[in-house]
């Protein structure tokens, strides 16, 4: 059965200067109707629950009998001592309390993701050096403390972290709100173009929907594969293609950043925002991209157990309410199964270097584990059971099951 997707074409170029690390087309971004869709049902969706608080039974003791008993010169000193071994008492029965409970019904305290301001992937470390990822992160705590200046090793290394496709992809919030300023002897300048305190805002509510969308989506102690998975279905159900002419839009209409915050976007935007909240989660993951009979088109190259694979978020949204339920189709796809989509093996790029890097060896991320290939034949995702590392799918109306194993 043939993957049908609608063609459009853009030529590659900084649109308004809005930082996007891919050529683009909205062709082969656009989200397929499938043929099966009659035959769809409602996905399932795993509930979290939170953890109760214990209910901690107080100690009480009294002191009236020794008060009555003791001669009225010693009775305050006997109440005084009393209920400072009370007090002891009472806070050691509560500790002891606590931890029997807790023992007793196998509860630990709820873990949550916190904002990660330092997003890392060593998929591009044979091109981006440590240095140049310190001068980064050097640059980025200078923008979220508001400060005009900021340490950097060199002027090579100033152009990467300021260009505006790295801070699209690192830091999204300044995308085109942020520029350099120019550097010499080691410190790179910064300049804000909404101002200090506007930016502040800004960069504030983008953090805070970042961790509550990472916490609805995946838990901390996932495997990678899980947190991969709930971030892959929390997009395909959230967000929504944006079909609407992008001539004019700024970067609160057309960047990463403004994919994440209004759920909506085209194929650059979601395979943006998909690597930004895996890198968020320690994930590696890169924005990819390629050209071939299916149009110009993004998705995400990820590292799983070891192991590459495709994933293309964008192909799975159903936000708009398109579809019922989310697409395995093009998940953990091989280089193989891409190409089978359309996309020319010699035109695949890595669009986070671009326009930095052009030249390196796209063999490096490769892409030929086949573990998930029965769920390219029009699965359609029902649930995970992550005790057991097994991924529940419905293909028509048959229902399977895939062991993942320790991913």
């Amino acid at each position: 059965m043939a993957k049908e997707k609608i063609v459009y074409s853009i030529a590659k170029e900084k649109i308004l200067g809005v930082c996007l690390a891919a050529t683009l087309a909205l062709t082969a971004c656009s989200p397929s109707s499938d043929p099966s869709d009659e035959a769809r049902g409602t996905a399932s969706k795993d509930s979290r629950g939170s953890v109760s608080e214990d209910t901690i039974d107080s100690v009480s003791e009294t002191t009236e009998d020794k008060i009555a008993d003791a001669a009225s010169a010693d009775a305050s000193e006997l109440v005084s001592e009393d209920l400072s071994q009370k007090s002891e008492s009472d806070s050691a029965s509560e500790t002891s309390s606590q931890q029997a409970s807790s023992a007793s019904e196998g509860e630990k305290p709820e873990t949550l993701f916190t904002f990660n301001p330092h997003p890392h992937t060593g998929l591009l470390s044979e091109l981006v050096t440590d240095e140049m990822w310190a001068d980064l992160y050097s640059l980025i705590d200078a923008i979220r403390a508001g400060e005009d200046t900021f340490t950097c090793t060199s002027e090579e290394s100033y152009k990467w972290c300021t260009d505006s496709c790295t801070l699209s992809n690192f830091l999204p919030a300044s995308c085109e709100t942020v520029e350099g300023a120019g550097y010499e002897d080691g410190v790179g300048k910064i300049r804000y173009k909404i101002g200090k305190e506007a930016f502040l805002e800004r960069e504030s509510a983008f953090e805070e929907e970042v961790v509550r969308i990472l916490n609805e989506a995946a838990d901390p102690e996932d495997s990678d594969f899980e947190k991969l998975l709930g971030i892959y279905a929390y997009i395909g159900e959230h967000f929504s293609y944006d079909y609407s002419p992008i001539d004019g839009n700024g970067p609160d209409e057309f960047s990463n950043y403004a994919c994440l915050m209004t759920k909506q976007g085209i194929c650059c935007e979601v395979a943006g925002v998909m690597t930004y909240l895996l890198l968020q989660v320690g994930v590696e993951a890169t924005e990819f991209g390629g050209d071939g009979s299916a149009g110009y088109h993004d998705w995400n190259y990820v590292e799983i157990g070891g192991e590459g694979y495709f994933v293309d978020a964008t192909w799975a949204l159903y936000g708009d309410g398109r579809d019922t339920e989310l697409t395995l189709l093009y998940f953990m796809e091989t280089e193989e199964e891409r190409i089978a989509d359309g996309f020319d093996q010699d035109k695949f790029e890595v669009d986070m270097l671009w326009p930095f890097k052009s030249d390196y060896d796209i063999g490096r991320f490769r892409a030929d584990d086949s573990t998930f290939a029965p769920l390219h034949n029009f699965a359609y995702y029902e649930g995970i059971d992550k005790d057991r590392n097994i991924l529940r799918y419905r293909i028509g109306d048959e229902h399977y099951e895939l062991e993942y194993g320790e991913r």
